[in-house]
Parts: C-alpha cells; structure tokens; sequence
C-alpha cells in the first residue's frame, strides 16, 4: 500500500501548485528569535536552524552554540526553551519536524570541543505541551558535521556531513527498534567541500522532493546542487541551471559570498527554494526529473538568513547572522535582533 500511495504521489503532486497563502491565517509575517552574538570567546547562542509544526502551528528554533532548542508559539510569537542539552556548548543545525508521530528530529554537532574533529548525532525529540522528551540520539561515525536533516515519506530521517562524501539514514523505526542505527545512504565524492579554502562546508542543506522520489543536497563549496533517487541511490544527478544559480558573479550589494554557498532547501508548491546568506533563490524543475532547474533571485529578506521552512502555504527564513558571527574575516556586519521572516513569494526575479 505504501508502494501504491508513493506512485499516485509522484503522479499527482510532483507539480502540484496550491493557491498563495492558502491556509495561512493565525501566522505572522515575522518572529523575533533570541541570540546573542558577543560572549568571548565564542558565541554563546547563534539561531541558525527552522522547522515548523503544521499541527500546533508552533515553529522550533535550533542554535549554534548553547545546547538549546526554542519553540516559538506561530499566533502568538512567543519563545519559549522547548529542549535543553547537559552540553552547554553543543550546536543544533537543521531540523525537520515529523507531525502524525509528534517528533522533531534535530542535527547535532560538538565543533568546539575539538574543533578539527567535529562529532555528531541526530537527535529524536518527543513534542509535548510542556517540553521535549528525548527519544533517542543516534550517533554518527566520528568526524561528522551533520549539518540538515529531511524526512520521507515513511518518516525515514536522512542527514548531511558537511565534512565527508556519505549521507546517512535513519529509517523511522529505529526509535523504538534500538538495534537500529544510522547507515549511509549515498557516498559520492561529488559531495565532499574544497578543502584547498579555509573552513569551506560541502553538504548542507537536504530536502525529499514532493513526489518522494528523489533526494536533493546541496553542497555549499563549490556550489552545487545533486537529486538522488530514494529507491535507487546509483542514480545520482548534478543538478542544471537556466539563470544564475551559485554563479561566481558579484553581488550588486558587494556581498563577498552571495551566490556563493547554497544553505537550506525547502520544497513550496513543488519548487525548491535554497537559502544563501543574502538572499533566497527559487528552483523551478522541468518535470520530475529534478536535475534541471529554471533559477529566479529575491534578497527581500534580512542579510544573515541561513535554513528554510514552509508554514500554510508560506515560506520562511530563519535570519541567523551565522556567516558574520563565524567567519569574522569576512567583514560582514552582524545585523540583530535575529528573526524567522516570512519570504514575500512574489519578490523573485
């Protein structure tokens, strides 16, 4: 049967649009996030992370730095700490909220204990109303930046390593099955960063196309975008562009790395929408091969934006200031307070 219902999806929802905003109503157009930005030597809390729970209409927000997970009320726009790690240096990227088995499943890394020997795990968040219980935490093969996490159809949770070439597998049954454990999925080199430049990132963000057939990751340098089939992980595309998507062009605004790494993916009436830190660009696919993309471009959302979520009908983009915060070098101004932001869909160019 599930077999069945993956073929009626891939026939019927692999270009399916819905009407704008559908469904929106009891949302705001933007949610303050706290974080803080100045405590030496590091960081203390940096947002960088979003999901959204469709049920509760609650957003979660994870964090560099600070071992904290927030939810932040969707009506009301109150924050509130929903998870609280024993490890007050512990980082949490992306996240992925399960809505029917009422978890949230969350990357975790350890990049400041041992900077050159990152360690990581995918955490299993029970949702409740009064706090998150953890499930179980599943541990990666050190090195590991698990950076993003996407969830498919059976509520199996597939993760990034955004130093190494292997995406690993959780299959959904593994939280309550202790014998199962994390398993790569796909290795392919085509993943890895450019480790010639400095604190360069290679699989960031990760998302299951509408159709559940496919996988999309994002390498952030180089810039590039893979579709890999679920049932078939041979089948691995690098993905083909019409416009400028991570081109080496500069941006107007003299942004030194717009364009430049490709952050969190986020699938909105059957386009994929990839976050970089001044903007957000809109993939629309020929078909449901997903491995050609017509590109379009907004920068209406504040600089610093990192990770994506869809929200009724909406999109938004979880405004971290991660890159001027980390990457000081770089000279870019840390613009506060931090924010999930709604991304105006009518603004791509």
């Amino acid at each position: 049967m599930r077999h069945l219902f993956g073929a009626i999806a891939a026939v019927s929802i692999c270009a399916l649009l819905t009407p704008a905003d559908a469904g929106a109503h009891g949302l705001r157009d933007s949610y303050l996030v706290e974080g803080e930005t100045g405590i030496p030597p590091i960081p203390y809390r940096v947002p960088e992370g979003v999901a959204f729970d469709p049920l509760a209409g609650d957003f979660y927000a994870t964090a560099i730095f600070g071992g904290r997970i927030t939810r932040i009320d969707g009506r009301t726009g109150v924050e509130e700490t929903f998870y609280t790690s024993p490890n007050p240096i512990l980082s949490f990227a992306g996240a992925a909220v399960a809505p029917l088995r009422r978890v949230l499943w969350m990357c975790s890394v350890d990049v400041a204990t041992d900077p050159a020997f990152p360690t990581s795990a995918v955490y299993a968040v029970r949702i409740r109303p009064e706090g998150g219980t953890l499930i179980r935490a599943f541990d990666l093969p050190a090195p590991f930046f698990c950076n993003d996490v996407a969830l498919d159809w059976t509520g199996a949770a597939y993760v990034t390593d955004s130093i190494g070439a292997s995406v690993y597998r959780i299959d959904a049954s593994a939280l309550h099955d202790h014998a199962l454990e994390a398993e790569p999925f796909v290795t392919n080199p085509a993943l890895l960063p450019d480790f010639s430049i400095p604190g360069a990132l290679g699989q960031n963000g990760i998302a299951v196309t509408p159709d559940g057939r496919r996988l999309m990751v994002a390498r952030s340098i180089p810039p590039a975008l893979f579709s890999i089939a679920l049932d078939d992980p041979s089948d691995f595309r690098e993905v083909t562009f019409t416009g400028d998507a991570f081109g080496q062009n500069p941006d107007p605004a003299g942004d030194p790395i717009a364009f430049l790494a490709p952050d969190g993916l986020e699938f909105l009436r059957g386009r994929l929408y990839v976050s970089y830190h001044a903007g957000v660009q809109r993939l629309t696919f020929r078909g449901c091969d997903y491995d050609s993309a017509r590109v379009a471009t907004s920068t209406a959302v504040p600089s610093g934006v990192s990770t994506l979520t869809a929200a009724r009908g909406r999109l938004y983009a979880i405004d971290s200031e991660v890159v001027p915060v980390l990457q000081t070098q770089l000279g870019l101004p840390v613009e506060l307070p931090n924010t999930i932001t709604r991304v105006p869909l009518r603004s791509f160019r």
